[in-house]
């Protein structure tokens, strides 16, 4: 355990943080400790949803009306990858499927649907049983919306990123099909970032790709991925290394989140 973060790196909030590679977990904070998770839920939510895919209940051409009358077909892919044309919190189309990348909360809660009327299961019960049990996450709670509404510890972040590097609960082919960009070229905003002429996204997780103006650390590679929320949490993965990091705390993203996050993870890839 290390003493301490440099000062300019270290939040003037209480936090709890983890930066791990193989043989080696550096810890700041309490581990155990309980935060809420936002939009870092969508990474349990679209494993959860990826194990109803491996069991055969749902698959990924699966069709989904949306819109306020279902009048849209789109698939259970397209939702994932925010290409529905879906907006951010409503039923709303704002663009055709595939035109655009639009962040939808709205797009994974009726993934979610999905497949809850597929396995009769209700959605934050089927992401229990499937992901949260089988992997011992006993810190973790989802109950609400499948966009935002989990909580959980910096241990409990841990355990999930080595499920999404070496996955146990799905196939490693479902797994990479996850991982790697849906729909390349796609235009798109992420919230508190700004807009990417291709904004890189897998099922449910942020790819990093070639951007530049974002939250993943510089130093690691294009194919990176994770996932931030607006609570002021993050957790990324870099599968070519095995290398991951997880930050939870007690202030909601802002400009301290937005300035200092890639700098820490550079800090951690640059010193140990």
């Amino acid at each position: 355990m290390p003493d301490g973060l440099p000062h300019e790196l270290t939040p003037p909030f209480e936090f709890s943080l983890a930066y791990a590679e193989p043989g080696r977990v550096l810890e700041f904070g309490d581990s155990h400790l309980v935060y809420p998770y936002k939009s870092v839920t969508k990474l349990f939510s679209a494993w959860a949803t990826l194990v109803a895919v491996e069991q055969s209940y749902v698959d990924l051409d699966d069709e989904v009306a949306i819109g306020a009358d279902g009048e849209r077909i789109v698939t259970l892919r397209h939702l994932l990858a925010h290409a529905s044309g879906l907006s951010f919190g409503s039923d709303t189309l704002e663009a055709e499927p595939e035109e655009k990348r639009i962040y939808s909360n709205r797009g994974i809660e009726m993934a979610a649907s999905h497949v809850e009327k597929a396995t009769g299961t209700e959605f934050a019960r089927w992401t229990e049983e499937a992901v949260l049990e089988p992997l011992g996450l006993i810190e973790t709670l989802i109950d609400g919306s499948a966009a935002h509404a989990g909580e959980g510890s910096i241990r409990d972040l841990l355990v999930f990123a080595r499920e999404l590097l070496k996955p146990s609960l799905i196939s490693a082919e479902l797994a990479d099909e996850a991982r790697s960009t849906v729909f390349p070229g796609l235009r798109g905003l992420t919230p508190g970032f700004g807009s990417y002429s291709d904004n890189t996204w897998g099922l449910g997780l942020e790819i990093k790709n070639q951007k530049v103006r974002t939250w993943f650390p510089r130093g690691v590679s294009a194919d990176t991925f994770g996932h931030f929320g607006q609570s002021g949490s993050f957790l990324w993965v870099e599968p070519q290394t095995g290398r991951t990091a997880a930050f939870l705390g007690s202030q909601p993203f802002g400009a301290w989140h937005k300035k200092h996050w890639q700098n820490l993870g550079d800090y951690f890839l640059e010193t140990y």
